[in-house]
């Protein structure tokens, strides 16, 4: 990619963190990382992304918190967000459908499938 696009990854989970970040850095994105919502927004405002990937249940600012926040920023600059989590259900994740341009995928997730939603949003939106 000559144009490198940046992915920030926001999940407490080390090992799906690396799993994600090697998937993208591999497909040729440049991948940040961050533990908690907390440092996942500090890095959304410092490097601003062209796709988040976060879970719902991370600390000091869950998810949809953290999508709440930065929604409003798409206004100026869209990015594309991909909201991940293994228990919750369709009536607690409607919220999902009216953020911008936000994807919801379930965990236990493919990787694959993640990659493929990232292309495919870079290519229909030609970011």
């Amino acid at each position: 990619m000559s144009n490198t696009k940046t992915i920030v990854v926001i999940d407490d989970e080390a090992h799906i963190r690396r799993v994600v970040e090697m998937k993208m850095k591999n497909a040729g994105y440049r991948v940040v990382t961050a533990a908690d919502g907390e440092e996942g927004l500090s890095l959304i405002r410092a490097e601003l992304p062209d796709a988040v990937i976060s879970d719902i249940m991370i600390p000091k600012l869950d998810g949809r918190t953290l999508c709440e926040t930065v929604d409003p920023m798409k206004c100026e600059r869209t990015f594309l967000t991909i909201i991940m989590t293994a228990r919750i259900s369709p009536q607690e994740r409607s919220w999902i459908s009216t953020m911008r341009d936000t994807v919801f995928v379930e965990k236990p997730f493919s990787p694959a499938k993640l990659l493929d939603i990232v292309n495919s949003y870079f290519e229909a939106s030609h970011v």
